[in-house]
């Protein structure tokens, strides 16, 4: 399952700012867990979150990402299958002690009969970084402040 993400230094396009993503609003500077087992994938993501100013956590699977202080979290992205579970049960767990963390689920899926609140959204594989940081501020602006 592929990402269309491409840092921005390496794709001159979205420095343009004729496009969508520079139409929105700036995001602040948020502490991101992104669960992720495909390397590559994850490793672009983080670069791509990283340089839009925010702190990624990493993680390859959901005992990895429990592992991570998730109180300090603003945001959970995961993929939905993990080597050890599912990014459901990922955010479910992380849900018991953080009720309204936001929460962005992956999946190569259109049909994926995920449960959506007003705290979590979808991205369809491949998405470009355009979709995510739209599911991001979407996610984000409806959670309360800490």
């Amino acid at each position: 399952m592929a990402c269309q993400l491409h840092p921005p230094e390496r794709n001159p396009s979205m420095n343009s700012s004729n496009t969508p993503e520079s139409k929105m609003r700036t995001l602040p500077s948020l502490r991101i867990l992104l669960c992720e087992d495909e390397q590559l994938i994850r490793m672009l993501l983080a670069d791509t979150l990283s340089h839009k100013g925010h702190h990624v956590l990493e993680a390859s699977s959901t005992k990895a990402a429990l592992q991570h202080d998730l109180d300090s979290v603003d945001v959970l992205i995961t993929d939905i299958g993990l080597p050890d579970g599912s990014g459901v049960d990922l955010a479910h767990a992380v849900r018991i002690r953080r009720p309204n963390l936001p929460v962005i689920y992956a999946t190569g899926r259109a049909d994926h009969g995920l449960t959506l609140d007003a705290h979590s959204a979808a991205v369809i594989k491949p998405y470009g970084a355009e979709k995510l940081f739209e599911a991001i501020e979407r996610v984000t602006s409806l959670a309360p402040s800490a």
